[in-house]
């Protein structure tokens, strides 16, 4: 019996085989041969239940668990498909199947050494066991050991060539053994033997993706979605490769996609900004007024409600998506939309001028209603704006407290100037029958807040907060919790810290062993509003998953957005960093990523997270990069210069000023900078009240202080590539002197900032009394 092994992220595998057993205490042939019809008809469901009839009947008869199990997996249900093969293999311990199924099922579970043990265990009774040498390919694959792997499938191909799995297997190896031309042709191959084969089409997918061939890789990442389209990883990694490629002319099948990809979240939505940018600017009615808006000319109510008005970009679904899902990152589309909202502001102050509103207008003004909550309204306003907004929010003030009706444009309107929330008695307003577009703005501009509310009175306290930087940053984020976001992207889930670990730094070299529970304990060290949590309880979904933060604001919002999701196994609570040496607790993983360069002492703040840090355990890390901010740290010192404070008013006002002088000075790229585009990440990009900053050098003398060994960095898969090329004498590109040179060479390498993982070091005094140059 047998399950296509996919290394983690690579591929998900077709169903097992199943084949009748001699000699069955009881069970007859035809039971088995009805067992085995069911299981290659497909029907898992009816399988499962009469398998579990025999094991009830014939609990003797190790083919019925051995069934069991099979099904089970082919389900991908490998807890449950484990003990059932263990029970067969106690009734039938020399029966090759279930020995090769139990090391799938292993291996799956991130299990690679005992997986490894009983694959070669099936081999030892059947040397010619095709799915096994199959099976320990992968494995080996798996654990580092590509060379054998690739002799193992080698072999497994004389024995069976015409067959595609064990061709797309190879593939795997070849991978690993950075040999890609071969692997493109290993998986052509299994294409060529089974032109459906979906795992294959994702896996040169994926090969031409790091080969920088996205065009390419869209098309097989595509064709992977055409034959399972509710996979996730396929989603998951179609929208990673498109989001490399901006279009020049409309490709209806790849923009269907891409709005298939906001609405179902298959990354990040912000991820796929540029590319969305491309296809909305094909719309000729945005290209043009655009061009309008250059020649100085501004939008009036007639241009919104005209024959072919501007309410018809409610008819663009991508732009809808963007709006209701991101903040529009993009200079020119913003200035567009800001227009348009003043206009809207304008027809809605004129007697009569809401009977324009029909479906498509209101569908507009909702979704601009969102996006500036979502922006936190940062999008600048004249004062003649101010003054009409500040008349109408005083008019439906009014209306509320007399319960007199408010139509649906006045709200939509006010929405996008003014949060529903700030006006009297809000929660009345969710008492009211409004239309599907007014109802969502309620719901997200009230109703949730108020939940967050709830959520923040309850919120525990583990440590109290006392450091006077800390209850700076605290402030910072009660008034604006960043960032604010709506979806999470898909995240493959790892069945064990060790199995993503082998699968984000293959050539890492780890003196230790690995724990390969997947049980295992996680600390997120300041998880501000939750999206790197949840990304973390579903990479990990049996962990046990502490999320602690300064911010109750922050922690309010992290706490519904999880259960919304529907995600259990995170707890949240209030704590400082710094104090974190108090809290009775060890972890196998800490994250703490963005969070110690604004404390006053980051290394202090290291230092308590690694008391909490179990002996085996693993960090991932996140500080800002020195090199990668210098002209964010220039921007910095003008708005310390000018005396400009972090409010509201004076962030939008220099905010405006960069955009309007990008063109003429090196500020440019901030103006492309996603937290640019929304209050609470422009205040965090540029008004932050407490940032520290790090070079490689500095980095590396901490990681000697703390005695911590480098497992790797986060990066893109081009810069690794650059990086290789650069220095192929460093193959787990761990070396810290080289990555230094390498980032003079390439200042915006670290541009988010240094993402990485380490380990408490194992290494000899010699090791650890190097030091790296700082360099001008």
């Amino acid at each position: 019996m047998r399950k296509n092994n996919r290394p983690p992220g690579s591929h998900v595998p077709s169903r097992p085989g199943m084949r009748r057993a001699a000699g069955s205490s009881g069970l007859s042939t035809t039971e088995q041969d009805a067992l085995v019809a069911l299981f290659n008809a497909g029907r898992l469901s009816e399988g499962e239940a009469m398998a579990r009839d025999f094991t009830r009947r014939y609990p003797k008869a190790a083919f019925s668990w051995k069934a069991l199990g099979t099904l089970l997996l082919a389900c991908d249900r490998q807890r449950e498909a484990l003990p059932a093969l263990q029970q067969a293999l106690k009734l039938n311990p020399r029966d090759s199947e279930s020995l090769n199924s139990l090391g799938k099922t292993l291996q799956d579970l991130g299990q690679l050494d005992a997986a490894l043990d009983m694959i070669e265990r099936a081999l030892s009774l059947r040397p010619d066991y095709v799915s096994a040498l199959i099976n320990r390919g992968n494995v080996l694959v798996q654990l580092g050991r590509a060379d054998e792997a690739s002799a193992c499938l080698d072999r497994a191909l004389i024995l069976q060539p015409d067959s595609a799995s064990a061709h797309n297997d190879q593939g795997h190896a070849l991978k690993a053994l950075g040999r890609p031309e071969a692997a493109l042709a290993a998986y052509a191959h299994a294409i060529e033997l089974k032109p459906d084969f979906a795992e294959a089409h994702h896996n040169l997918g994926s090969v031409l993706r790091d080969l920088g061939r996205f065009e390419e890789s869209l098309a097989h990442y595509g064709r992977a979605l055409d034959l399972k389209p509710d996979w996730p990883l396929a989603k998951s990694q179609y929208a990673h490769c498109l989001k490399r490629l901006t279009f020049t002319q409309d490709r209806p099948e790849i923009r269907a996609r891409l709005v298939q990809a906001l609405r179902e979240s298959w990354c990040r939505p912000h991820e796929l900004m540029a590319t969305c940018i491309s296809f909305i600017r094909l719309n000729p009615l945005i290209e043009s007024t655009l061009a309008s808006l250059d020649r100085g000319e501004t939008l009036t109510a007639a241009d919104l409600f005209g024959t072919t008005g501007l309410v018809r970009l409610a008819d663009d679904d991508l732009l809808m998506g963007l709006l209701e899902t991101c903040s529009i990152a993009y200079a020119d589309l913003e200035r567009l939309l800001t227009q348009v909202r003043r206009a809207l502001l304008e027809a809605v102050a004129l007697n009569g001028a809401t009977r324009l509103f029909d479906a498509t207008a209101r569908q507009l003004s909702a979704a601009l209603a969102r996006q500036c909550h979502l922006n936190d309204y940062v999008w600048v306003e004249s004062d003649p704006e101010t003054a009409r907004v500040e008349a109408l929010h005083g008019a439906l003030s009014l209306a509320l407290r007399q319960q007199a009706s408010i139509a649906e444009p006045y709200l939509l309107v006010l929405a996008a100037y003014r949060p529903l929330l700030t006006l009297p008695e809000p929660a009345r307003l969710l008492e009211h029958d409004w239309s599907k577009q007014v109802m969502t703005v309620l719901i997200e501009q009230v109703r949730e807040p108020l939940l967050e509310a709830e959520y923040r009175r309850a919120m525990p306290c583990l440590i109290a907060i006392a450091d006077s930087v800390s209850v700076a940053v605290r402030a910072q984020y009660e008034e604006h919790p960043y960032p604010r976001w709506t979806r999470a992207g898909i995240v493959p889930p790892a069945p064990t810290i060790a199995a993503y670990i082998r699968q984000q730094f293959p050539n890492a070299h780890l003196q230790a062993p690995i724990k390969q529970d997947s049980e295992v304990s996680i600390l997120v060290a300041g998880c501000g509003t939750g999206l790197h949590s949840l990304e973390i309880a579903r990479r990990y979904p049996e962990a046990r998953i502490l999320a602690v933060d300064l911010s109750l604001s922050s922690l309010a919002y992290a706490q519904r957005k999880t259960c919304e999701l529907g995600v259990t196994n995170i707890r949240y609570a209030q704590a400082d960093i710094l104090r974190l040496d108090e809290l009775d607790e060890s972890f196998d993983l800490i994250e703490s990523v963005g969070v110690l360069h604004h404390l006053q002492d980051p290394v202090a703040g290291w230092k308590a997270l690694l008391a909490r840090l179990r002996p085996d355990g693993f960090m991932s890390i996140g500080l800002y990069s020195e090199w990668a901010r210098r002209d964010i740290v220039r921007v910095r010192e003008q708005i310390a210069r000018e005396g400009r404070q972090p409010s509201a008013t004076q962030i939008r006002a220099f905010r405006q000023q960069l955009l309007q002088q990008c063109d003429a000075s090196n500020d440019g790229h901030l103006t492309r900078s996603a937290d640019f585009y929304s209050l609470s990440g422009c205040r965090d990009l540029l008004f932050h009240v407490s940032e520290q900053r790090f070079t490689l050098p500095q980095l590396a003398d901490v990681l000697h202080e703390l005695e911590l060994s480098l497992v790797g960095f986060i990066l893109d898969q081009r810069v690794m590539a650059r990086y290789a090329e650069r220095f192929p004498d460093d193959p787990s590109a761990t070396n810290l002197e080289h990555w230094h040179r390498f980032e003079q060479e390439h200042p915006k390498t670290f541009a988010g900032m240094y993402q990485f993982w380490v380990r408490k070091a194992a290494t000899s005094p010699m090791q650890r009394d190097r030091r790296l140059p700082e360099q001008p």
